[in-house]
């Protein structure tokens, strides 16, 4: 999910010297007459803007664009960025309408910043309605995003941030105790346990619901339909009577989908009254949530209430599980980094290295390639392109952070790009931008360093093959193909170096 931003420094190459060495003349010797100023011309007629419907992309039709999007995702853009250059048009959605992929920082800078009545993303969490319902902060624009925002920033920064900081240790130990050691697994379904209940403990702070586990291993359940094709199905927008066609073909796993989601409901709901019950307040996302009021100056009600709960469970725990697992994926073939890494952390002196790591692993393998989408409310131009209301903007991710004019070398794992430099918010964007950027990013990122941190210094990371891992698509997130499959060993000095 995205959030609001704040000014980071640079990572990219400079750009030149920042005087503007074109308005500075020598001034003429006293004893020579100053030539007169010429007389000014008038400025170059500016180029009409070319419109959207006039930008270049694949001609294929729609279905075939649809299955290379989800099979070969990074080729697919990768080509098209290669034939197109930096923005084109894309269809990858049914019913059929084009998506205008945009990777250039300049247009992603003015898509960023532009008004909010100009430029809504509402719409472009469509895909994740079976998930999150329709009230929830990713579907709210203008002042009801602003306002609703408002009210969550608390549960995520500041006193609270602190508190899940420190949770967040003992959650990850606790769950890598029971990760299988000496043999190859798939890290993605554990690290999801440990996102999941670091979520836990942003929704419901030090007041766990009592049937927590059962809504644990509902929400995993829930989570393992976005493997599936038919999770990019967008049914609130189909008759019941197609959905109830779409739930009889059960290798589809609409119907499994469905009904988990029906128990969850049930689940939150109990959550929820057993937090009223209690009389708790607390910093945690529910307290703020149910100390709130509506535009009406009303509690908000228990629609808004579960929608903005199952948000941060997808959002805040997808991107996150994608990050870790590749991350550790990486990490087992890029032995002079894991190296580095390793004594960074054995000193105990500084995670700046550790920082630098996360930030490459978001940058080469970001968990939303493709950003979530823009819709166009009033007509506004862009990079020189003209787009109008309806259009839909997809910012991509993969296409800026794999560009050598801004990071060269683009395939090669470089933590050094980052060291001791925040990401430019331009250029760097696995958070998403603007006044939607993720209000959790700082919980993804101590999330991503507390787990790639405990597993390096415990353990040895052992490969299958020496072949990096592909990436296949999860819903509108990129994975580790076979989910990072790697098996652990005891490293030798982990129990020393732990404490143990």
């Amino acid at each position: 999910m995205e959030h609001a931003t704040t000014t980071d420094g640079v990572a990219t190459p400079a750009a030149g010297c920042p005087v503007d060495h074109g308005a500075m003349t020598a001034a003429a010797p006293v004893d020579q007459p100053v030539a007169a100023e010429p007389v000014a011309s008038a400025p170059p007629a500016r180029r009409p803007a070319m419109p959207a419907t006039a930008l270049p992309g694949p001609r294929m039709h729609v279905l075939r664009q649809i299955r290379k999007y989800w099979k070969h995702q990074y080729a697919f853009m990768a080509e098209n960025r290669r034939l197109y250059g930096p923005r084109f048009t894309l269809t990858v959605r049914i019913p059929p309408a084009p998506i205008y992929i945009l990777s250039d920082p300049d247009d992603l800078k003015e898509l960023f910043t532009a008004p909010p009545d100009v430029i809504h993303t509402g719409l472009g969490s469509s895909m994740l309605e079976k998930f999150t319902g329709q009230t929830g902060l990713a579907w709210l624009d203008e002042d009801e995003h602003k306002s609703r925002r408002k009210v969550l920033m608390p549960s995520m920064h500041g006193k609270a941030f602190r508190r899940i900081e420190s949770n967040i240790d003992g959650i990850a130990e606790l769950e890598l105790a029971k990760w299988p050691i000496g043999r190859p697994f798939s890290l993605h379904p554990r690290v999801q346990i440990i996102t999941l209940n670091v979520i836990r403990e942003v929704i419901f702070g030090a007041k766990v619901p009592a049937r927590w586990n059962e809504l644990l291993e509902v929400l995993n359940g829930m989570l393992d339909f976005n493997d599936k094709f038919a999770s990019t199905i967008m049914i609130h927008r189909m008759s019941p009577r197609a959905v109830k066609v779409l739930r009889a073909i059960r290798p589809l796993g609409m119907d499994k989908f469905l009904r988990l989601r029906e128990r969850a409901d049930a689940l939150l709901a109990e959550a929820v009254r057993e937090r009223l019950d209690s009389g708790v307040a607390g910093d945690d996302m529910l307290g703020v949530l149910l100390a709130s009021k509506d535009r009406n100056g009303e509690p908000l009600g228990g629609t808004e209430l579960r929608d903005e709960m199952m948000t941060i469970f997808l959002a805040g725990n997808e991107t996150t599980t994608s990050g870790i697992a590749r991350g550790l994926e990486i990490l087992s073939r890029e032995r002079e980094v894991h190296d580095r890494l390793r004594a960074e952390i054995d000193a105990g002196e500084s995670d700046a290295y550790l920082t630098a790591t996360v930030y490459e692993i978001l940058r080469m393998h970001s968990p939303l390639p493709q950003v979530i989408a823009r819709e166009v409310m009033k007509p506004i131009e862009i990079g020189g392109v003209q787009y109008q209301p309806g259009d839909i903007l997809a910012p991509s991710a993969y296409l800026l952070h794999n560009d050598p004019a801004y990071y060269p070398e683009p395939e090669r794992f470089q933590p050094e790009r980052f060291l001791d430099v925040k990401p430019n918010m331009y250029t760097w964007i696995p958070f998403g931008g603007g006044r939607t950027r993720c209000l959790g990013d700082k919980i993804g990122i101590a999330e991503m360093k507390s787990v790639l941190r405990k597993v390096v210094s415990q353990f040895d990371l052992v490969r299958e093959s020496p072949e990096p891992e592909g990436t296949r698509s999860r819903l509108i997130l990129s994975v580790p193909e076979k989910g990072g499959r790697i098996a652990l060993r005891p490293r030798a000095r982990a129990a020393s170096l732990t404490g143990a």
